[in-house]
């Protein structure tokens, strides 16, 4: 579980960045990276093939959807929950987007906090649920 906090504390810091200035460093994910391939049984391989045909399917869609980085963090992030728990998490992530382009009208949003807050919850359930 103390892996997990800290996934998560490094996507709070990377949502602050997106928020900011709508892009993320995504070095920031390379240690989380690393514990998922060493301590999880998650296939990195299927993972690492799946990443790396969706960033070539965004580059050619000029991110116009989704940007790079939130692509990088749902990759790691699917590393670390099961199948149920990743769409969960993008389902709280696309309800908490919507929601915000409601009330502010914006084009164009920062994901990462979406998908943080839908970690989160995960992380809540899973802990209350036990």
């Amino acid at each position: 579980m103390l892996l997990e906090f800290l996934l998560l504390m490094i996507m709070c810091f990377l949502s602050y960045q997106d928020f900011k200035e709508q892009s993320i460093n995504s070095l920031w994910l390379s240690f989380p990276l690393l514990i998922a391939a060493l301590f999880y049984r998650s296939s990195i391989w299927l993972t690492f093939s799946i990443y790396c045909l969706c960033l070539i399917i965004n580059t050619l869609n000029q991110e116009h959807f989704i940007g790079n980085g939130d692509l990088d963090i749902l990759a790691v992030l699917s590393l670390y929950v099961n199948f149920q728990q990743f769409w969960f998490i993008c389902t709280i992530a696309c309800a908490c987007q919507l929601t915000y382009h409601l009330f502010t009208h914006k084009q164009a949003l920062a994901f990462v906090p979406a998908i943080t807050i839908g970690y989160l919850i995960c992380l809540l359930h899973q802990i209350f649920a036990n």
